[in-house]
């Protein structure tokens, strides 16, 4: 199985007036949902700008995060903010160079911003209500010996989880409730519920949004149906009660990354759904 890195941004809000309103760092259940699910965070600094926190600077010195320098030169910024996703771009590109294929980004923000970037009809892919992650409370180091102890159950939901999005890129559709791929992803994330149980560590059960920056323009309408319509899969929710539990799929015009700044075909997203806690 290869390594499976993600660039990190700072929270961040797109502004009407152009640019971004940056706040801080990440949240401590942001940071341990990324922490978990995969094996190295980059959270870049430039020299405009260094943020930290208490779980940053652990996850620093256990190694399972690093810290891409970026240096700028001259101008970088049009509007506000602009050089924390600037940094981000770079710190991808690095890594991709000498890792390629290893790293994606996520933005902590409902809506992608780029420094270059597109409009195009894009797949939006969320696990809703699903994904199963240690509580913000969790001492990291807990999640940290999880990690190895259970490394097996981890790498299988990754395996499952890039089939599906390999199966949408290779057949532009959208996966269905029969479709091989979910089941086996249900029984992945069902197993990754019962070790994390079994574990004793308190979970919240979260969502995992991811938009695949392909153009889906030119199929829209040819033999989908109605794929063109947010969709969701039905599974067993994991909470009593959360009957909508699921995989929520369809197509969606966004802002997709240049990709001369930005080489990535995922980009991961917060929901603009609630969390729930178990």
């Amino acid at each position: 199985m290869s390594k499976k890195g993600i660039v990190l941004s700072p929270p961040f809000t797109p502004l009407p007036a152009g640019g971004i309103r940056c706040g801080g760092d990440p949240s401590p259940l942001d940071l341990r949902k990324y922490l978990m699910y995969w094996d190295e965070i980059d959270y870049p600094s430039n020299n405009f700008i260094h943020i930290s926190s208490p779980d940053i600077d652990y996850l620093e010195k256990a190694k399972a995060l690093k810290r891409t320098n970026v240096v700028f030169q001259g101008t970088v910024s049009s509007g506000q903010g602009e050089f924390f996703v600037a940094a981000q771009e770079a710190a991808l590109m690095e890594n991709q160079k000498n890792e390629p294929g290893s790293w994606t980004i996520a933005q902590v923000s409902g809506v992608p911003f780029y420094t270059q970037s597109h409009a195009g009809i894009a797949v939006d892919f969320e696990l809703y209500g699903m994904l199963p992650i240690p509580s913000e409370d969790t001492p990291l180091a807990d999640i940290l010996e999880f990690k190895v102890q259970r490394r097996d159950e981890l790498i299988a939901f990754r395996n499952y989880l890039d089939d599906i999005y390999q199966k949408i890129i290779s057949s532009a559709d959208i996966p269905r409730a029969k479709n091989t791929e979910i089941a086996k992803l249900e029984l992945a994330i069902n197993d990754l519920n019962k070790v994390l149980n079994e574990s004793g560590m308190r979970r919240v059960v979260t969502n995992l949004r991811n938009t695949i920056n392909l153009d889906f323009s030119g199929i829209i309408g040819v033999g989908l149906g109605a794929a063109g319509v947010a969709s969701l899969i039905h599974m067993s929710p994991l909470l009593l009660g959360m009957a909508s539990a699921g995989v929520v799929v369809g197509f969606k015009s966004i802002a997709m990354p240049g990709a001369t700044k930005c080489p990535t075909q995922f980009s991961y997203l917060n929901s603009v759904r609630q969390n729930f806690k178990c």
